[in-house]
C-alpha cells in the first residue's frame, strides 16, 4: 500500500502510462461543448491554455494537497481552484475580449464557479473514512516490522541459536515471496485474461468518459500494482534463500506435520 496506492507518483506515473491526462483533456472540451450555451465559443482559448502539461501539473498540486489530508497533515479538503484556468485565458483573448474579461468569462462559462469543494463533488463523511483507512495504511508496515523483529528475538531465545534461527526465518520469508508471487499470477491471470476489466469499464462509464481509456488505466494500475508485488516477492525469496544457503549448521531442519 505504501509503494503504490498511498503515493502520489504511483498515480502520475499509471496517468502517463495510459495518456490518461490526454483523456480528461478532450473529455473536459467535449463536456464544455456539450454542456455550455456558449462553451463552443471557448473551445479555440481552451485548448490553447489547458495544455496537457499544465493539466498534469495542476493535478498533482491538487493530487498532493489532497493526499496531504489524507494522510492527516491537515484537516481542510482542498480546493480545485478554476480561476487558475480562467486567468490563463487572459494570454490568449483578444484585446477587446481583455478589457471585458469578466464578461466574456462568465459568457462562456456562466454558471462553473471559480473554486470548486471536494464536499461538492462526495460528502465530507466519504473522505474522513478514507482518511482514517490511510492513516491505518501509513502505520501498519512499522507494527509489521515490530512484531516480525520480536518473533524472530523469541525464536532465537527459544532455540538459542541464531544460525538455525535464521534457517527458520529464511524458509518463512522464501515461502512468503513464493505466496506472493502465485498470487500475483493468479491476479493478473484473473483480471487482466478475462475480460473483466472491460465489463467493469463500460459499467462505470459516466458523463460519457470513453470507457475504453478507464479500461486502459484499470489495466495499466493493476499491472503497475502486481509488478511491484513481484519486486517484493522476489526480495524475500532471494533474502530466504540466501539465510538458507549462507547460514552454516549442524543440525538437521525438522518439518513437524
Amino acid at each position: 500500500m505504501r509503494l503504490t496506492f498511498l503515493r502520489l507518483k504511483f498515480y502520475d506515473d499509471v496517468f502517463q502510462k495510459a495518456q490518461f491526462y490526454g483523456q480528461i483533456r478532450q473529455w473536459l472540451f467535449s463536456r464544455v461543448n456539450a454542456e455550455l450555451p456558449n462553451g463552443h465559443e471557448a473551445l479555440p482559448y481552451l485548448e490553447k491554455a489547458m495544455t496537457e502539461d499544465w493539466l498534469r501539473e495542476e493535478v498533482l498540486l491538487l493530487g498532493g494537497s489532497l493526499f496531504n489530508f489524507l494522510k492527516g497533515q491537515t484537516d481542510q479538503l482542498p480546493v480545485i481552484p478554476l480561476y487558475k484556468l480562467f486567468d490563463r485565458l487572459d494570454d490568449y483573448m483578444t484585446p477587446a475580449q481583455f478589457e471585458n474579461r469578466d464578461k466574456v468569462i462568465n459568457y462562456w462559462f456562466g454558471p462553473i464557479p471559480e473554486r470548486v469543494r471536494f464536499q461538492d463533488i462526495l460528502s465530507v463523511e466519504f473522505f474522513w473514512v478514507v482518511r482514517q483507512s490511510v492513516i491505518f495504511f501509513k502505520w501498519l508496515p512499522w507494527g509489521t516490522v515490530g512484531i516480525f523483529l520480536i518473533l524472530t528475538g523469541i525464536l532465537i531465545a527459544v532455540v538459542r541459536g541464531v544460525k538455525q534461527s535464521l534457517i527458520w526465518v529464511g524458509a518463512s520469508m522464501a515461502s512468503a515471496g513464493g505466496v506472493m508471487l502465485e498470487l500475483s499470477l493468479a491476479g493478473r491471470w484473473i483480471l487482466l485474461g478475462n475480460g473483466i476489466i472491460s465489463q467493469l469499464a463500460s459499467s462505470v462509464a459516466f458523463l460519457n468518459f470513453p470507457s475504453h481509456a478507464i479500461e486502459l488505466l484499470v489495466k495499466t494500475c493493476l499491472e503497475h500494482f502486481l509488478w511491484r508485488i513481484d519486486l517484493i516477492a522476489l526480495l524475500l525469496l532471494l533474502i530466504g534463500a540466501g539465510l538458507i544457503t549462507f547460514c552454516d549448521f549442524n543440525r538437521k531442519l525438522v518439518v513437524i506435520k
